[in-house]
């Protein structure tokens, strides 16, 4: 009976946490997603209680997998020990602690998902700190199979979050030309593994230089510079991304 009313309660407060995943992707800018602008390079770090050496999950590519989707993206990611290098020290930190209680046959697990920089404090500007800007947490829980499954997928949907609010707080402004737009490639990946994950991954492609997205097939997407290569799920986000469709290929 316990387990079921554990069940119960995880049940519930995924569910709020997926709704406020959704009120927050359709909500105008709020102070956490201000928080955002021009943050134009970052480091990724994961760190994981000692509880999951006893699943199946690895640490390393757990961030090998968030990094490539913030590249993909068009978030440029310095290597982890470049992190003191990057304009306000931006960090985006991944925060896994697994929990076995010793009388269920079950795991519990906790994500959390935030974004560090330093500040100014307003009452007094000299005085700096690193301050937590923007933050998601997950709680649920399963059977070491089941984490190996949930987990990552979980922290994709997370990232996911992070990544529209980059993209809000950083909207693409006119349709330059891809020669004359800022080198953000990444550090860490080949720029023709950008281009094909975006394609393969994504229904809709843009330039994040540009107002217009397309159909990744479309002759226009294939012109796009792979740095500036960026990829949406759903017509609905990336026209609340700002951007209008292709008038060639009518994506």
């Amino acid at each position: 009976m316990r387990i079921n009313r554990n069940m119960k309660l995880t049940f519930v407060i995924v569910m709020c946490l997926l709704a406020g995943l959704t009120a927050n992707s359709s909500a105008k800018l709020n102070p956490r997603q201000a928080s955002l602008r021009d943050a134009n390079v970052m480091t990724v770090d994961v760190v994981c209680s000692q509880d999951i050496q006893e699943t199946d999950l690895k640490q390393q590519e757990i961030r090998e997998n968030i990094v490539k989707q913030l590249e993909q993206a068009g978030i440029k990611i310095l290597p982890e020990q470049l992190w003191g290098t990057a304009p306000g020290r931006c960090r985006l930190k991944v925060l896994i602690k697994v929990y076995k209680p010793s009388d269920l046959d079950t795991f519990i697990y906790n994500l959390k998902v935030y974004f560090v920089q330093t500040v100014a404090l307003e009452r007094i500007p000299e005085a700096k700190i690193d301050a937590v800007t923007w933050e998601l947490t997950w709680l649920a829980h399963g059977s070491k199979d089941r984490l190996t499954e949930e987990v990552p997928k979980n922290l994709k949907i997370m990232t996911d979050n992070f990544i529209r609010d980059y993209h809000l707080a950083n909207p693409l402004s006119g349709e330059p030309s891809d020669t004359n737009a800022r080198n953000t490639v990444s550090m860490t990946a080949p720029q023709g593994q950008i281009r094909s994950g975006v394609a393969a991954q994504y229904k809709y492609v843009s330039s994040k230089n540009s107002k217009i997205f397309h159909s990744p097939q479309c002759r226009s997407a294939k012109r796009i510079k792979p740095e500036n290569l960026v990829g949406y799920n759903s017509k609905e986000e990336v026209i609340q991304a700002g951007k209008r469709p292709c008038k060639v290929c009518k994506p």
